[in-house]
């Protein structure tokens, strides 16, 4: 029965790429994606992928470390569009985050904005299932390393969301299916 968590649950594996690292110091998000995942297959094709107008500049410094520059988000959607394609993209599903405090604070901080209700999925978080596996949270890149993903870390939300994606399902995998209900964290909101 545990088992069947993993074989009949989409999970939503997101990353957001944003202005900087404080949402209440005005931050936002300017990027974000999701991956779906379901029976441990990676589904790039059906992902959710959009660049996000914040309405603030993003400063020269956070532009050098994922790439996006004002120019690139100037005829983005602006939060409003983006939050409410995401909701119902991801509705139903299991979120899988790494580091998910960050993203989920960003992602409420975008929801009070637009005037909408915080997305309420449940969700897991890769760095507790590192935690679990490895005596303590790492980082992604040290994961993908570590189980044998060749990737590069971009900080760009796609390519970042599917390396997670693939971390994920190869934790799963070395923790086993049965165990993953014990990770899934209660609703936020």
């Amino acid at each position: 029965m545990l088992a069947m968590i993993w074989n009949d649950t989409v999970f939503c594996v997101v990353d957001t790429e944003t202005t900087g690292t404080d949402p209440f110091a005005g931050d936002r998000i300017v990027e974000i994606a999701a991956v779906p995942v379901f029976k441990g297959k990676i589904y790039r094709n059906k992902a959710f992928h959009s660049l996000v107008n914040p309405r603030i500049r993003i400063p020269a410094l956070i532009q050098k470390v994922h790439g996006i520059s004002n120019m690139d988000i100037v005829e983005a959607p602006d939060m409003d569009t983006v939050y409410d394609l995401f909701r119902d993209y991801v509705k139903g599903t299991v979120l899988v985050f790494h580091n998910a405090n960050f993203d989920l604070t960003f992602l409420d901080m975008m929801a009070k904005e637009t005037g909408n209700f915080p997305i309420t999925n449940p969700y897991i978080d890769t760095l507790d299932l590192s935690e679990e596996i490895f005596g303590r949270p790492h980082s992604l890149k040290w994961l993908s390393e570590r189980l044998g993903i060749k990737t590069t870390i971009r900080h760009r939300a796609l390519p970042d969301a599917l390396v997670t994606a693939r971390v994920f399902v190869k934790l799963v995998e070395f923790l086993g299916e049965n165990r993953v209900n014990e990770f899934i964290r209660g609703k936020r909101g």
